[in-house]
């Protein structure tokens, strides 16, 4: 049996616990085994390279020149991305690798092993083969450099025959007879052109704001018949950036939704319902933190883990061990308006139709260069809300400059039909456009308008054009006393999940920026100081929910009432 079945099946038996994304993982693993070597699963695993991977990689001494045995859970990972090939060319099947998990458990250790497989192990390409460490500060980059830079040089004492193709220098190891070298980078993208790497590591991508990274190694990759870029990071702190994103896709994948079949996954966290027992139950840790397996590892880890959880309880801080510790996205800001876990919990993948239905429109503007957003709450049967919500885009200044600000990618949203990017040459959004869609929003839908709810800022134009057209206008005025009570209860319905809502991603960016901050009263208000982080969709949505949070005591209540007024019950 292979030493990836090993692992595989000693988590699918039990015998390992493991959480919901590395069970699929396995399944996963055990389904490709089933279907290799076929039409539509062109590739097959190869368990004579995987010995020699394992057996080259446990000869690598530690850094304190102690004899290595991997865990199963590295061997499974280094099998599964060296094991599998392509049918026609023997070539690596994963040509992209996603490995998370807590910190202190090897991550930088399978980095560092990666690189040594890729500089002497591997033959295609023969000459010239390039493994680049990158990470978000050139510090954290250095680390698994150095660690492989340490484990050649036990070798290198040794072994003479690897003496003589080595020159392990301080900023770049070169086989000699292949004319291969590793080396590693900053993420300044300038520093990467003209890099054609046959392997690419990036670490702690969780910082990396935006993908220019990525996409100039792999960009530099595109003649590399046999090239592999790998993230190998935990969680982070903040869901508005591209690694939670690549997160999102790659759950879907290990759940069947999506096919990737040329991505590895490995993701070790901690699952949903295990946060509120984690303080009794240390034996379920081990899901987000693999190296547990081996005892030794496992009992001094675990007293340090237990120190850091009992603290941040008694301080009322539990996101930040949340993500070192046990590897779960957390939105960590102060007075985070939401749990992004919570708004995820309500997601519905299947939209509701809501032909027909009552609706309550929000309206948000902002600068007209900026971000304008209607945002809508349809009242659904079982007291239950179904919100949606669409942008217009200024683009004054530019659109890619806006868009490296924002830290979004607009265009694609458009593409999405999330929201619109303004045509004009001034760059502001013309307000033609917001008037049109809320039109066809209520015609197309024959929805019927129980009020527009509108923050008065820059309203005038719009305002007067919808009084024309004798739709309901309530105004939503942006203080403590009007918005505090419903931003409350607006939570407490996420939390129980009676608001419901579609994948739209524009406003879960909303979400993840949105801050409440507090007055001397203790009341609660959106915080629109920050101009750089865009809310406007969850503003327009607030500016609804304000006025549509009573629809069921009041107009499913006036009806109820009329109903008995009418009835034989009424009258004696």
């Amino acid at each position: 049996m292979s030493y990836a079945e090993q692992y595989t099946d000693a988590v699918l038996n039990g015998d390992i616990i493991a959480g919901k994304k590395i069970i699929q993982a396995c399944e996963r693993f055990k389904n490709d085994l089933k279907r290799q070597n076929t039409n539509e699963f062109p590739y097959y695993f190869d368990e004579e390279i995987e010995k020699k991977i394992i057996k080259f990689v446990e000869l690598l001494p530690t850094t304190d020149g102690k004899k290595l045995h991997l865990a199963t859970f590295q061997k499974w990972i280094l099998s599964n991305i060296y094991s599998w090939r392509e049918v026609d060319t023997g070539n690596k099947r994963f040509d992209r690798a996603f490995i998370s998990m807590a910190r202190k458990n090897s991550k930088t250790y399978i980095a560092s092993t990666m690189g040594a497989i890729a500089l002497l192990m591997e033959k295609e390409p023969q000459q010239g083969r390039q493994i680049l460490f990158t990470a978000n500060a050139y510090k954290q980059a250095r680390l698994a450099y150095d660690m492989m830079a340490s484990e050649l040089r036990q070798v290198v004492k040794a072994s003479p025959y690897i003496r003589q193709r080595l020159k392990i220098g301080k900023m770049q190891i070169t086989d000699k007879d292949s004319n291969s070298f590793a080396m590693a980078l900053s993420s300044d993208t300038t520093t990467l052109d003209g890099y054609g790497a046959t392997l690419g590591i990036v670490d702690e991508y969780h910082l990396a704001k935006n993908r220019k990274v990525l996409e100039a190694i792999k960009t530099g990759m595109n003649n590399q018949a046999n090239a592999t870029l790998a993230v190998i990071s935990t969680s982070g702190d903040d869901t508005n950036c591209p690694m939670y994103e690549d997160y999102q896709f790659l759950s879907k994948v290990l759940e069947g939704k999506e096919h990737a079949d040329r991505y590895f996954i490995a993701i070790w966290e901690i699952d949903q319902e295990d946060k509120e027992t984690l303080l009794e139950h240390p034996e379920i840790w081990i899901k987000a933190n693999p190296l547990f397996e081996i005892e030794s590892v496992r009992k001094t880890m675990t007293n340090t883990i237990r120190d850091d959880l009992q603290l941040a309880i008694k301080q009322e801080n539990v996101a930040g061990v949340l993500v070192k510790n046990f590897n779960t996205w957390q939105n960590a800001k102060t007075n985070q308006f939401l749990n992004i876990e919570d708004w995820q919990n309500t997601l519905v993948t299947d939209k509701p139709d809501i032909k027909g239905k009552p609706v309550y429109i929000g309206i948000d503007l902002s600068k007209t260069n900026d971000l304008s957003a209607v945002s809508w709450l349809v009242p659904l049967s079982g007291g239950k809300f179904y919100a949606d919500s669409f942008s217009f885009v200024g683009s004054k200044g530019g659109l890619e400059r806006k868009e490296r600000r924002d830290n979004i990618s607009y265009t694609k949203l458009q593409d999405r039909g999330e929201c619109d990017i303004t045509t004009l040459d001034s760059g502001v959004i013309d307000y033609s456009k917001i008037y049109d869609f809320v039109n066809n929003l209520i015609d197309n839908n024959d929805l019927d308008l129980q009020a527009i709810c509108y923050d008065p800022y820059n309203m005038n134009t719009l305002l007067t054009d919808f009084e024309k057209q004798g739709y309901p206008m309530i105004e939503v005025r942006q203080g403590a006393i009007t918005l505090s009570v419903p931003i409350r209860e607006f939570r407490e319905a996420i939390y129980n999940r009676d608001i419901i809502h579609g994948d739209n991603q524009l406003l879960e960016y909303a979400v993840n920026n949105s801050v409440i901050r507090y007055d001397s009263q203790n009341n609660a208000l959106l915080d629109k100081t920050h101009y750089e982080t865009r809310i406007d969709p969850v503003a327009a949505l607030l500016d609804a929910w304000t006025v549509g949070k009573s629809y069921f005591k009041d107009v499913e209540g006036s009806k109820a009432n009329n109903d008995f007024y009418k009835s034989d019950d009424f009258s004696f």
